[in-house]
């Protein structure tokens, strides 16, 4: 049976291999009007992020793809988000920072990627969200959620005075 810390590092075993090659696409006017485009990849990202938010994991689970159901059965899905939760409060804001597109990442089914990284911050914890996604029949699948804690450093020591 998978713990909560195991289905962390299965998640970013998965974003890991997603990261390989991050190269980032240009997105022209053409491409952003598809629903395989860059807006609409945003868009499926972070619909499943309020899912996450509204504790819908089997909603989630349900409408993912053959990569993460393989990788992580529905139970074990609903324990991870109940334990983000339960760690990290409820979010208090989002916003998307980046996107990544990646094609044909080691360790995965040969096919387009996109990771969506959220900067957001939770009750208890700023955080980094990263939703990943892949194409298929003409439409973004999402495979993946990873939330990491961002860890704030310690305020540097203050400066001796200078010597005159």
């Amino acid at each position: 049976m998978a713990t909560f810390e195991s289905l962390k590092k299965i998640g970013n075993a998965t974003m890991l291999a997603l990261a390989t090659g991050l190269a980032v696409s240009p997105v022209s006017p053409v491409a952003a009007q598809t629903p395989t485009s860059v807006d609409t990849a945003l868009a499926v990202a972070t619909q499943w992020a309020l899912l996450a938010d509204s504790s819908q994991g089997e909603r989630m689970w349900n409408v993912s793809g053959p990569v993460m159901q393989k990788n992580v059965p529905k139970d074990e899905w609903n324990r991870y988000l109940a334990a983000l939760h339960g760690e990290l409060g409820r979010v208090a804001k989002r916003e998307w920072v980046q996107i990544v597109r990646i094609s044909n990442p080691a360790n995965l089914p040969p096919g387009e990627y996109v990771n969506v990284v959220f900067s957001s911050r939770f009750s208890n914890a700023p955080t980094v969200e990263k939703v990943s996604l892949t194409q298929s029949g003409g439409r973004w699948i999402p495979v993946g959620y990873v939330v990491n804690r961002v860890e704030s450093s310690p305020a540097p020591a203050a400066a001796p005075p200078l010597a005159r």
